[in-house]
């Protein structure tokens, strides 16, 4: 089974669409690191704490080699949060996808090889694995760029792609 790191950013946008459920009925392994769910607010960690538990969400801690990585990895992009470091070191460390959008992340992980997807293939995977159907991932890609994350920034044309197909 396919391992993907889940960021802060695209787990607290899953939390604010309550997509939740639709997210980790999908046929992969997830893990964060234990700096990313520090990184959300307390209600956020509540909302994730059922898949914690049940260990579809898988929670890392860092150990020391782990953090010293991290700041190296800090040191050389410094425009990196130490949460962001993290993801991309747990995302080399088990050769696994890295789910971002956060844009500096992402053009990091592309420059370096590291297998990386953003909101828009979260969406495609719910609609293709049946998880969403495709008229409710329309209406909650529009509830995402235009209420939850309006600094999102996701390409129109491709947006509009999916809203074309997914409302037929």
């Amino acid at each position: 089974m396919k391992i993907v790191v889940n960021d802060a950013n695209i787990l607290i946008d899953l939390v604010e669409l309550k997509l939740l459920p639709q997210f980790f009925a999908l046929k992969f392994e997830f893990f964060t690191t234990s700096l990313i769910l520090e990184e959300l607010l307390e209600d956020q960690q509540i909302e994730l704490e059922t898949y914690i538990k049940q260990r579809i969400l898988i929670v890392e801690e860092m150990s020391a080699i782990d953090l010293v990585a991290i700041k190296t990895i800090e040191k050389s992009k410094p425009k990196l949060s130490q949460q962001d470091c993290s993801a991309y070191h747990q995302a080399t460390t088990k050769q696994s996808i890295l789910i971002t959008s956060d844009n500096v992340l992402r053009k990091y992980a592309i420059a370096t090889n590291i297998h990386v997807h953003g909101h828009l293939w979260v969406f495609d995977q719910m609609v293709v694995q049946k998880t969403l159907t495709p008229l409710t991932a329309s209406q909650k890609l529009t509830s995402l760029c235009e209420t939850i994350n309006t600094q999102l920034k996701l390409p129109k044309t491709e947006c509009d792609k999916r809203h074309d197909l997914w409302n037929k």
